[in-house]
């Protein structure tokens, strides 16, 4: 019998997890049929899938679809510049880490949804203010985690470097860039998930009625339409799932010798 820290083989985790998904669907499915459970609203799972498959073939949603991820990646990618710049620098140097660790202290607690508004404010509407929202909100585990990888590399393979006469450009591009870009791009795999989610959120509070989040604003305007709304929350669901598994496959084809140094 396997002892529950035992890992199982990932084709045994995708089945099981895709058991527990239908089973639990299931479950919701009787009892709302039986009336065990009720109230206002109560979605029947059956019918969000229904729906669910109705809203991927029809083309207007995939142009929200395809909006949100317009704006996530625009927003990740930001991030991905200003985390992996500023966090190295931080990283790497004593006295860019004194300059910016109260500003980024500063900032860091600030939720990216209550900036968003202020950015409407300022660059009025459209997908950049919902990009530079997920920016905000990607940026923090991006820049930690390039901080943090910067601060670990090896001391003795920059001292042999710096005894080659390698200049500092040269160091940090042949010897700290190569050592820490694994665990950097770990930092842009959870704020991914985590820029999506953000992306959804933000077209929902204050966007323009575009994206998928725009969609479910729309929908839910109408009592009659509640299943609509549930179905595209469930495509965003499955959508950040999607990412998450694409995120996971390119860290391991890319940076596989780090497994059990950093997830």
């Amino acid at each position: 019998m396997k002892l529950i820290h035992e890992p199982l083989p990932r084709r045994t985790e995708a089945v099981l997890g895709v058991v527990g998904v239908l089973g639990t669907a299931l479950a919701f499915e009787v009892l709302i049929r039986t009336h065990v459970i009720s109230g206002v609203g109560l979605p029947l799972p059956s019918a969000v899938a229904e729906q669910s498959w109705s809203l991927l073939g029809d083309g207007q949603f995939w142009t929200q679809i395809l909006f949100t991820l317009r704006e996530w990646m625009l927003g990740l990618l930001i991030a991905a510049i200003v985390g992996v710049v500023l966090g190295g620098l931080m990283g790497a140097s004593r006295i860019v880490f004194t300059m910016f660790s109260l500003p980024v202290e500063i900032l860091r607690p600030l939720p990216a949804i209550a900036v968003g508004p202020l950015l409407v404010l300022l660059l009025g509407s459209g997908m950049l203010p919902l990009s530079l929202t997920v920016a905000i909100a990607c940026t923090w585990p991006i820049l930690y985690n390039a901080m943090y990888a910067a601060r670990a590399v090896d001391p003795v393979a920059i001292e042999t470097a710096r005894t080659m006469r390698i200049s500092p450009l040269g160091i940090a591009a042949k010897v700290r860039l190569p050592a820490a870009l694994p665990f950097m791009f770990t930092g842009v795999r959870v704020a991914a998930s985590i820029g999506l989610i953000v992306a959804v959120s933000a077209e929902l509070l204050f966007g323009t009625g575009t994206g998928i989040g725009g969609y479910i604003l729309l929908a839910s305007t109408s009592a009659s339409n509640l299943d609509a709304v549930y179905a595209a929350t469930l495509v965003a669901g499955v959508l950040g799932v999607l990412v998450s598994i694409v995120f996971a496959l390119a860290d391991r084809l890319l940076f596989g010798w780090k497994v059990g140094l950093a997830q």
